[in-house]
């Protein structure tokens, strides 16, 4: 297109102009150009002898000048001549062969050729019958780009000016043309119809006229004129322009005609009621048909003949929705119409309005579901215009409304072949592949033609987005994640509008723990959407979910008030209700309890608030008060689930298990199967009154229907589970710890050492993993048999040798192993105990209180009489082994043993211990029956070398209570209170009454490392005191008062696989004892005092020789104690530890080593505080 314009515009505008044969100077050069133009305007006219004689007058100034010749050939091939027309070309040739000029007269010389004729004649005979682009194809055959005429460059540019996608540029390349001819009279003519066709009146008659200038071409301007002025309505413009026109153009018979139009106009102008006529289709053309009614009828009863009132009467009805009287007004416009060319108009409306009529009673079928009729009434509009596409929607529509499918998505696609670009189109397939499955819909658009492609772009997108949705909410059923977060953010990236897909992706990556990025994913729509009340709403529901509820209500306030939904203000009035109940809670957390429940209590009574009130009521054991506001919360909403539940709970708290157990049955809540928190209260309530079974299958029917990953509820659920079925515990725990992200990616089923692993507490443990990790170690731990190896060695150098010096060494092995939901033990002990040999005199007797190897006493003279000293048994120790069977669970544990085998004596022992919870307090009651292993003499017993007398193993029987109060903060209490009967073989009873207790505060307090202080106090009293070695006596510690304090220390830590514990204390210490005696009990000596009063002592004289005097004794001691364990693979654990004491007139030390096994692999934690076993001659 831009060769041909350019082609024309130096051919016919003279725009490129070729040098002459010799130089010009500049005047003679403007005056060459100026007789140029008076060839082109000669041509115009159709003047010959102008041409001739500007060609002439060219020559004189330019001999053979191209555009003279050009012009010469072309009046030579007018005339027929043309073999001058040949020689003329070749002249031209000569002079410039390169030239447009010379183009031009060759195209023009071609064209007289027959050949070139008969195609230019086809070419004109194609537009005559309007067959365009055959036409065009042959002009441009002739043409080949050169127009050699202006008459010809007319033809050719009004028939592209025919084609819809031409048109603009053929008129522009006329336009141009005008430049070069601005008095072609076809060329004029040509550009004023094409400015009338385009809506610009002024410039169409400015080109009349410049027509009108030229006398011959005068009337036809003038006639042309006219006919547009007869198309005005009449009103004051047309009058005007007919004023002017009958001026510009008076004695043609074309302006005795406008004035007669005239004088009809004017008359018409100066009737009121046509002007209001006017004025109503001013109305209707501004859209206010319903305003035009009543003016356009009024107008009609003065103008019944007026088509152009009824037609607008017809438009303001249709433009009102009542189609039936615009049909009516349209035909009488038809019947009234006396203009040919108007009539085609209502003929146009009428067929509409009958059509769209059609449509409008087939909807309203549609919309009372009388399908059958809409799809009749559609059928018949299709008929009446089987090319127009609502029809065929509406067929579409009926036949899927009827399930049809397979023929609607026929009438569909033939909607959609019909007119591809419309968009009701696209949405009636959208209709129809909203009923098919994702795979289905895109099977479908893949199947539609590709140039088609980019319309159906947002079907494809929500094809995609529903497959999408579809993975994420299947991922998300079955706890997987990962899956359905990449589903979700694929999602987001078709759809970053849709506020509620970014909700759920941000769900979806919090549940996967993934924080940060949940709320980073959601500001990526919220950045586009800040002020849209919906991506707000749903923003501040996610804060809500953190607990960031200020951020929730300040996002809200992004959105002016009156902006809000009601769901909005809802969710602002929740928000600040939980506020208020956080500052509540805080305070309440901080100890100040009574201002909590009182702020509460002063707040406006919601449902949550009263709610709260109501478990702190129960936490604080006003259960009256709590029922009282559960009770409350049901008289204005019976169907609160939550009070339902606390109703029941409280009944439980309240110890009323016959009724709650009533109840349970007909007064639970209907719960939502996802409702995880609600039906983890059932179950515990289930548990409240004993049936575990329902408890159990309540809390499985809870993780089955519970959405998105509850590990809480299957903390539950396992604990629920462990006691009967601990191997599936375990494995609910090992879930537990999937959905908590507490395993890692691509975990597999069975892998112990990763589960075990997993158990280790995290510093960045929030409560629930602490729990699941705690709770599955402890499972595990119970479940897991264990073998340990020990090795104890107890040792204490300041003693007397043979008494009280003791070097005493224990090896254990122990088995534990599961045994009904709890763990026990079997276990032997084999202990050798040495208290090395007495010291004795130059004669070789012992020079110690032992036994009666110093029995003494004074005569009635004053002398002392004594009996020989022994000088047997020299040597004190004792070893044997001693069995032990046991049992621990979650309150209840007990064992039974005997003292070692193969000391002098032997015992049963044992004990059992319950434990409980009253509120915050811990409680343990023992009975138990065990060895006092201060010495070789209370613990195995021992021999009088004198009389043979086996004496000692002391026992201790009797009760212990011991309280705990320890929250897991920073501070605990601890206080234990026992009273003993101690008895032993040959040895005076004894009574002791102990009372204990502490405080201790951890300063450091991680999962890995413990720093903790403290402060201990003792009070012990026993009956007498008995730790001399003498017969009768027990050989351990039993000052009558002893009181002491001491601050411990202890520092714990642990790595994966190395842990260690440090203590240290001081101590002050009193003790103090009454006035005793070496033989507290006469009856073991009987012989030996016998002998001794035939020597004359009384039995009293020999009471106050034995006397031992009272003593009270203080003192300060230390005590430095180390334990450390190394794992050595997944099985096997090696340990050591030492505790050293220093006191006055006691130093005891002890060693230990220890091996352990487990059966199973373990690669938890190692006891942050790690310990051997102890002996059980000191179980309590």
């Amino acid at each position: 297109m831009r060769t041909l314009r350019l082609s024309l515009l130096a051919a016919l505008a003279g725009v490129a102009l070729h040098l002459p044969v010799h130089a010009l100077s500049e005047a003679q050069s403007r005056a060459a150009d100026q007789l140029v133009e008076q060839i082109h305007m000669g041509e115009s006219v159709y003047r010959d002898d102008l041409i001739k004689d500007a060609v002439q007058r060219l020559y004189r100034i330019a001999p053979d000048h191209p555009e003279g010749l050009a012009a010469e050939v072309r009046l030579a091939v007018q005339r027929g001549r043309l073999d001058q027309a040949a020689a003329l070309l070749e002249r031209l040739k000569a002079a410039a062969p390169d030239s447009a000029a010379y183009r031009q007269a060759a195209a023009l010389l071609r064209l007289s050729s027959a050949p070139s004729a008969e195609v230019l004649t086809r070419a004109r005979l194609y537009s005559a019958t309007g067959r365009i682009e055959e036409a065009r194809k042959a002009y441009d055959e002739v043409f080949q780009g050169v127009y050699p005429t202006a008459d010809l460059a007319v033809e050719y540019w009004q028939l592209r000016a025919r084609e819809p996608e031409s048109r603009p540029a053929a008129v522009r390349q006329l336009t141009s043309l005008l430049q070069a001819y601005p008095r072609h009279a076809g060329l004029l003519s040509a550009l004023a119809n094409h400015s009338f066709n385009d809506g610009n009146p002024e410039q169409a008659l400015q080109y009349l006229e410049r027509l009108a200038r030229q006398p011959a071409q005068r009337e036809a301007a003038a006639n042309r004129e006219y006919e547009y002025l007869s198309s005005l309505p009449a009103g004051e413009a047309s009058v005007k322009a007919l004023q002017s026109f009958t001026r510009r153009y008076p004695g043609l018979p074309v302006a005795d005609r406008a004035g007669e139009r005239l004088d009809r106009q004017s008359a018409l102008l100066a009737d009121p009621a046509w002007r209001g006529g006017r004025e109503a289709l001013r109305l209707v053309e501004q859209g206010a048909g319903a305003a035009a009614v009543a003016r356009l009828r009024t107008a009609i009863q003065a103008y019944p003949d007026d088509a152009e009132l009824h037609g607008a009467l017809g438009l303001a009805y249709m433009r009102t929705g009542d189609r039936t009287r615009a049909l009516q007004q349209f035909e009488l416009a038809r019947n009234k119409e006396d203009r040919v060319d108007n009539a085609s108009r209502w003929v146009s409306l009428i067929e509409s309005t009958r059509y769209w009529l059609l449509l409008q009673n087939a909807s309203a079928a549609a919309e009372r579901g009388d399908w059958m009729v809409a799809q009749r009434l559609y059928e018949q509009a299709h008929r009446q215009n089987p090319s127009d596409l609502h029809a065929l929607i509406g067929l579409g529509d009926a036949a899927l409304a009827l399930s049809r499918r397979d023929a609607a998505r026929e009438y569909y696609l033939r909607a959609f072949r019909t007119a591809p670009t419309d968009e009701s189109t696209v949405r009636a397939i959208g209709r129809y592949l909203a009923g098919e499955t994702p795979e289905q819909a895109l099977a479908m658009l893949d199947g539609m033609p590709a140039a088609h492609q980019s319309r159906l772009a947002p079907l494809r997108r929500n094809a995609q987005l529903a497959r999408l949705n579809e993975r994420a909410a299947h991922a998300m059923a079955h706890g997987d994640w990962p899956q359905a977060m990449e589903a979700l953010a694929q999602a987001q990236q078709l759809d970053m509008d849709d506020p509620w897909l970014s909700y759920r992706l941000a769900t979806a990556l919090r549940n996967g723990g993934r924080e940060a990025e949940a709320m980073a994913a959601y500001d990526r729509h919220l950045r586009r959407h800040s002020m849209a009340p919906s991506s707000r709403y749903a923003h501040a529901l996610l804060l809500e979910s953190a607990d960031q509820l200020q951020d929730a209500r300040d996002s809200l306030a992004r959105i002016p008030r009156q902006a809000w939904l009601p769901e909005m203000a809802e969710l602002d009035q929740r928000l600040s209700a939980r506020q208020r109940i956080l500052h509540a809670g805080a305070l309440y957390e901080a100890g100040n309890v009574k201002e909590a429940i009182a702020f509460l209590e002063a707040q406006p009574p919601t449902s949550a608030i009263r709610s709260q009130l109501a478990a702190w009521y129960l936490e604080q054991g006003n259960s009256d008060q709590a029922m009282a506001a559960y009770m409350a919360i049901l008289h204005e909403d019976p169907d609160n689930a939550d009070a339902r539940l606390g109703r029941l709970e409280t009944l439980a708290v309240q110890g009323k298990t016959t009724e709650l157990r009533s109840l349970m049955d007909a007064d639970l809540p209907a719960l939502q199967p996802d409702d995880a928190s609600g039906r983890r209260r059932v179950a515990a309530l289930w548990g409240q009154v004993g049936d575990a079974a329902r408890q159990r299958r309540e809390l499985s029917d809870a993780v089955a229907g519970a959405k998105g990953p509850q590990p809480w509820l299957i903390r539950d659920h396992a604990r629920a589970t462990a006691e009967e079925q601990p191997q599936e515990a375990l494995k609910l725990y090992e879930r537990a710890m999937l959905e908590g992200r507490m395993l890692p990616d691509g975990f597999a089923d069975g892998d112990k050492v990763t589960f075990t692993r997993a158990m280790r507490e995290q510093p960045d443990d929030d409560w629930l993993k602490r729990s699941i990790r705690r709770d599955a170690e402890a499972l595990y731990q119970r479940e897991n048999p264990t073998l340990t190896l020990s090795n104890d060695t107890w040792l204490r150098t300041d003693g007397t040798p043979g008494l009280s010096r003791l070097n005493a060494n224990t090896t254990i092995l122990q088995l534990d192993h599961p045994v009904a939901g709890g763990r026990g033990f079997l276990r032997a002990d084999h202990v050798r105990m040495n208290a090395g040999s007495f010291e004795t005199t130059e004669a070789g007797v012992i020079d110690a209180r032992f036994g009666t190897c110093v029995f003494e006493g004074r005569d009635a003279q004053g002398d002392l009489q004594a009996l020989p000293g022994c000088s047997s048994g020299l040597r004190q120790k004792a070893s044997g082994t001693g069995f032990a069977v046991g049992w621990q669970g979650d309150r209840l544990s007990f064992d039974l043993g005997r003292t070692p085998q193969g000391f002098p004596i032997t015992n049963w022992a044992g004990g059992i211990t319950y434990r409980g919870d009253l509120e915050q307090l811990g409680w343990s009651l023992t009975a138990s029956r065990r060895p006092m292993s201060n010495s070789l003499l209370s613990f195995a017993g021992a021999r009088d070398p004198r009389t043979g007398i086996v004496w000692g193993g002391v026992m201790a029987t009797g009760a212990s209570l011991g309280l705990s109060w320890d929250q897991g903060g920073a501070d605990g209490v601890w206080a234990d209170l026992s009273h003993h009967r101690l008895t032993g073989r040959n040895v005076a009873d004894n009574h002791r009454t102990r009372i204990m207790a502490g405080y201790y505060r951890r300063l450091v307090n991680r999962p890995d490392e413990s720093l903790t202080v403290g402060v201990n106090v003792m009070h012990w009293r026993y009956q007498k005191d008995l730790g001399e070695y003498t017969l009768g006596q027990g050989g351990y510690y039993s000052p009558q008062r002893y009181s002491s304090i001491s601050l411990p220390i202890s520092y714990a830590r642990r790595s994966s696989d190395w842990s260690f514990l440090l203590e240290g204390s001081v101590s002050r210490s009193v003790a103090r004892s009454s006035d005793s005696n070496y033989y507290p009990s006469l009856g073991p000596v009987a012989g030996p005092l016998q002998e001794l009063g035939r020597m004359g002592v009384a039995e009293n004289a020999f009471l106050a020789a034995n006397q031992i005097s009272g003593s009270k004794s203080n003192g300060f001691g230390y005590s430095l104690r180390g334990m450390a364990e190394r794992r050595l693979n997944n099985h096997w654990v090696v340990g050591a530890g030492f505790d050293l004491q220093h006191g006055q007139d006691y130093t005891p030390s002890r060693v230990m080593l220890y091996l352990r096994y487990t059966f199973e692999p373990w690669q938890g934690n190692l006891k942050l505080a790690p310990s051997g076993l102890a002996p059980y001659a000191d179980f309590k």
